[in-house]
């Protein structure tokens, strides 16, 4: 925000400052975020918690979730599973973490080559073993590099960070995690031709029960007739029971209803159940991590609009707005930075019209004849900057904002009324023809509430979709 203030005030001279402020203080708390797991790890406080899972299925998900951040460098992702590879009992989350590690890794390495998951099942005297050869056709590494690649802050050479990012712990997490599954990873590269990381794992955890996961609590649950619940109950997903109280007070003190659940699979039951009028999701928990959940909100019609913020200690967030995240905090979480996140979603009273900004003539008039005839009171705006000024002139409740516009676009739109404090808490919804890609909702993130796409929305329907996402009455006309 800071950088979009600077820029449109003609200090631009600044931004490569601020921007290497930014990237520091990133690179810094992914590098805390790491030594706090390796701690962990060390001191024997991380637990396995396996379950049964089938791995062809395990796999296909994984290579699901990070299909679009390999494609995003030009790279293609190829599954080669053996036959046979039947069923496994382990800890799923930190198995798909490895996974997402490796596969996350290649890409960052590899232009417009091709990332290999090749995965086979091995039984010999030291048991059943699961075998995940992760391969790309990258920068590879010579032997001496190699040689210092799993030791902790440490990366192939000075050159890599500077280039691509990064703490140099990932890779030393993946091998302790790979250790706690009964397994060991190991590395072959060559430099200029690519390189490959075995996973090795046994296929069922030794020594284990099978756990399982508490159900789902909520510290404030409404009633059906609680109408002071109705657009303003948020759904918190984590395995933590200490960051699920905090956050739950912290909602309940902003003035929220909230629900909560331990688990992906509960999660997505309340959500189903409770229609939240947002979800704060973890990413590392049993049974189903928050990529796993992500990845099934977006893809179910009738969940795919809500606003997801992902709330975790990794230092992912290209994964997470690839997958279709509203917004992304890491922990340990800024309270400021979630009561400004959280705003957006605050019920309001709904004291003025709502806007509908689009170049498209048609539709704008058909949008506002079935609102109009459904009771709301409509203006509309032919692109952004005359959006702007229907927005000073109108105060309007709620925007519709297409996303493709001429003089000003959707995106700029939106950075700019962001800016501006007193227009910051009004809800905007995107109604967009465009195909929207990773980038995009980067950009849309913390500035958006829902996007939704034209093509799947039927405006004979849209009255009933705003009461749906905001829970609000009819705006009489005057």
């Amino acid at each position: 925000m800071l950088q979009e203030e600077m820029e449109d005030a003609g200090q631009a001279d600044l931004l490569p400052d601020m921007k290497k402020i930014e990237a520091n203080a990133r690179h810094l708390l992914g590098l805390i975020n790491d030594v706090l797991d390796l701690s962990k790890i060390e001191a024997e406080r991380m637990e396995v918690y396996p379950e049964s899972l089938d791995v062809a299925a395990t796999v296909r998900d994984v290579a699901a979730t990070v299909e679009a951040l390999v494609e995003k460098k030009g790279n293609a992702l190829v599954l080669d599973l053996a036959d046979g590879l039947g069923g496994a009992y382990t800890d799923a989350t930190k198995l798909r973490q490895c996974l997402i590690n490796l596969l996350s890794n290649a890409a960052k390495f590899t232009d417009g080559g091709r990332i290999t998951l090749s995965v086979r099942r091995q039984t010999d005297a030291e048991g059943d073993r699961l075998v995940f050869a992760v391969s790309d056709t990258g920068i590879g590494m010579s032997e001496e590099q190699v040689t210092r690649l799993f030791q902790r802050f440490s990366q192939a050479d000075a050159s890599t960070t500077r280039r691509f990012g990064g703490t140099g712990l990932g890779l030393a997490i993946t091998r302790a995690f790979a250790h706690m599954l009964g397994g060991d990873i190991a590395v072959a590269s060559r430099t200029g031709e690519g390189t490959t990381f075995t996973l090795t794992v046994l296929a069922s955890a030794a020594g284990s029960e099978e756990i399982q996961a508490v159900p789902g609590t909520s510290p404030r649950e409404p009633r059906s007739d609680d109408h002071a619940a109705q657009g303003s109950e948020v759904l918190v997903i984590d395995d933590d029971q200490a960051t699920r109280d905090l956050l739950a007070r912290f909602l309940t003190k902003e003035g929220f209803y909230v629900a909560t659940a331990s688990d992906g699979k509960a999660g997505l039951e309340q959500a189903r159940t409770r229609r939240p009028r947002a979800i704060l999701l973890d990413v590392t928990m049993p049974r189903m991590d928050g990529w796993a959940v992500l990845r099934v909100l977006r893809a179910d019609p009738e969940l795919g609009d809500l606003p997801v913020i992902m709330v975790t200690v990794l230092d992912e967030q290209n994964l997470a707005f690839s997958l279709g995240a509203t917004d992304y905090l890491q922990k340990p979480v800024d309270w400021a930075q979630l009561k400004e996140a959280m705003e957006r979603f605050r019920p309001k009273p709904h004291d003025g019209p709502v806007l509908i900004v689009d170049d498209d003539a048609d539709l704008r008039a058909l949008m506002a004849t079935q609102l109009t005839r459904d009771g709301w009171s409509v203006v509309t705006a032919v692109d952004g900057r005359a959006g702007l000024t229907a927005v000073a002139e109108h105060k309007p409740w709620l925007i519709l904002l297409d996303l493709m516009m001429p003089e000003l676009d959707g995106f700029g739109f939106l950075r700019l009324l962001r800016t501006r404090p007193e227009w910051y808490g009004i809800p905007v919804v995107v109604l967009t023809a465009k195909d929207v890609t990773a980038d995009d909702f980067r950009l849309l993130a913390g500035q958006a509430d829902r996007v939704l796409q034209k093509a799947g929305l039927s405006y004979s329907d849209l009255s009933a979709t705003l009461r749906t996402l905001y829970g609000g009455g009819l705006i009489e006309n005057a």
